[in-house]
């Protein structure tokens, strides 16, 4: 005789066989459910994982799910053998999954939500389009009308996150941007929402350089792409899952390992065509593809000459090149002023070090005025767009290329250092046009050591947060353009010694570059850099 059926009222109140229910228990029961009747196939504990990713452990979940399952007396199994006797299996790593029940005992609940009753694509609108949806699977107008009535709390959640992100808040005031991501996530109501805040914040925290944070949000994410829970959007996030852990790679100059994941995305043929037709893809995996061969183009030690050197720095700019195109392509301004950043800065550098027109065809003030133009075109757009915020790298960079080709004695003493001539401020504005509106004299374009002033007193006064590389680059053209200007003052020293302070909060790998920088310095800056400075 066949048992009674189970009822589960997926009405506010919830309830199972008449009595009251956890949310987590019922939500597991109906998602395994889903799985049996629609799709087929198990559910995965990384599903489980993702749905309540706020939970402590999510052991005590399935523990607890499993002490409800057996008092509303519904058999569900565990483990990768979906035929196995319920009454067998043993309770150690329960929590691994999968999770399964038999037709039998699917035939057996009944899903009723206000009175009425729900089939699965009734039940997987409950469950926010829960994880396992096919890709090819038909929505009717019903499907598409439900979504448009949803609750919008994810999406002004994750506009807000992105928001506070580009505006460049994200390194800086924490809370309040981690916040919104979570309340995103905890807000989502399906897989692809869930999963797609979780990419978004992983790249805000990865361009803030807190690869802490990114790691965290790309592992979320991973469980979610690895489970198959976002279906026809899973191309272009395994895509770009790729290219995060090639920045994570980056981070950590582990530049072989980065090549080696984009080589992976490219060569994989499923995800090949996500990069040739989704231009921002394209701009993700071209600007990291350049990065990564602008720094074996610069790594210290080699012989700038040597092919290997050159041919990376031929290949930086051609990857760089097609990431401004594709950037234009996908219509995204903050991508354009990202590749036009890269693009000025890496020809001034390239230029400099010989790793381009070595035979030297080009004159040294046409290539210097062409990378600030690429500079300019940066700054005017975020300028002009509002984005890019919080961000010091182009001031940083201009104040550089308007130092020009320097002697090389030129640190050997003060009167040989004021020898120098940099670009002046009229001469750079006026190479700037047409993109030299943001570069005004309230904002320090009177002279180059005022620029870096500005740039400082805005991070001094809290207008913007710059992390600990951008201030100790602003403190380096402080000192650099203080001493040429007004030669060993008061305040070229203050900038030195602060210099010097701030090493401290850097990365080793980072302090280098400023140690070089400061021997570029005359004696008497060099002294009193030296009596500060951490060790290299």
């Amino acid at each position: 005789m066949p048992r009674a059926p189970i009822l589960v009222d997926l009405s506010p109140s919830l309830r199972v066989a008449g009595a009251p229910a956890r949310y987590q228990s019922v939500w597991m029961l109906a998602r395994i459910w889903l799985a049996a009747t629609r799709d087929r196939e198990t559910l995965s504990a990384a599903t489980l994982r993702t749905r309540f990713t706020d939970a402590a452990d999510v052991r005590m979940i399935v523990s607890r799910a499993f002490a409800d399952f057996a008092r509303w007396e519904v058999a569900v199994g565990w483990g990768s053998d979906a035929g196995a006797n319920t009454a067998s299996l043993r309770a150690n790593h329960r929590s691994r999954g999968p999770f399964w029940m038999t037709p039998a005992t699917a035939r057996r609940l009944r899903f009723m939500l206000d009175g009425k009753p729900l089939g699965p694509a009734g039940l997987a609108r409950w469950l926010g389009q829960a994880p396992g949806e096919k890709a090819d699977t038909p929505r009717d107008s019903e499907d598409g009308l439900q979504y448009a009535m949803r609750d919008m709390a994810f999406w002004r959640h994750l506009t807000q996150a992105m928001r506070g992100a580009q505006d460049g808040f994200a390194g800086t005031l924490d809370h309040g941007v981690a916040e919104s991501f979570r309340a995103a996530q905890r807000t989502a109501a399906d897989d692809f929402q869930l999963a797609l805040s979780l990419l978004k914040e992983s790249l805000a925290w990865r361009r803030s350089d807190r690869l802490d944070r990114s790691r965290a949000a790309l592992r979320r994410f991973q469980r979610i792409v690895v489970s198959g829970g976002v279906n026809a959007a899973l191309p272009t996030f395994a895509a770009m899952a790729h290219v995060v852990r090639a920045w994570e790679h980056y981070a950590r100059a582990d530049l072989d390992a980065a090549q080696r994941e984009l080589a992976r995305l490219t060569d994989d043929a499923e995800l090949r065509p996500v990069v040739r037709y989704n231009p921002r893809v394209r701009f993700e995996t071209l600007n990291l593809d350049a990065l990564v061969h602008k720094s074996r183009a610069l790594r210290p030690g080699e012989d700038p000459s040597a092919p290997p050197r050159q041919q990376a720095a031929r290949q930086a700019m051609e990857s760089f090149s097609g990431a401004l195109q594709a950037a234009y392509e996908a219509d995204s301004v903050d991508a354009v002023q990202h590749a036009a950043a890269n693009l000025g800065w890496s020809l001034w550098l390239f230029w400099q070090y010989r790793l381009v027109d070595a035979a030297r065809a080009m004159a040294a003030g046409d290539v210097q005025r062409q990378a600030m133009r690429w500079l300019g075109l940066s700054e005017w757009i975020c300028d002009r767009f509002g984005v890019g915020g919080g961000s010091a790298w182009n001031a940083i960079f201009l104040l550089r290329v308007a130092r020009g080709h320097l002697a090389e004695d030129a640190s050997a003493s003060l009167k040989a250092f004021r020898a120098q001539q940099p670009l002046t401020v009229a001469a750079a504005i006026d190479a700037l046009r047409p993109f030299h509106a943001p570069f005004a004299p309230a904002k320090g374009f009177v002279r180059w050591s005022s620029v870096a002033a500005f740039a400082l007193e805005e991070h001094d006064t809290g207008r913007v947060r710059y992390n600990a590389l951008q201030l100790a680059n602003l403190l380096l053209e402080a000192a650099w353009y203080l001493t040429h200007e007004q030669g060993a003052s008061a305040q070229a020293y203050e900038a030195v010694e602060r210099l010097s302070r701030q090493l401290g909060a850097l990365r080793a790998s980072e302090r280098g570059f400023f140690h070089a920088g400061i021997k570029g310095l005359p004696p008497e800056l060099r002294a009193a850099a030296t009596l500060r400075s951490p060790s290299p």
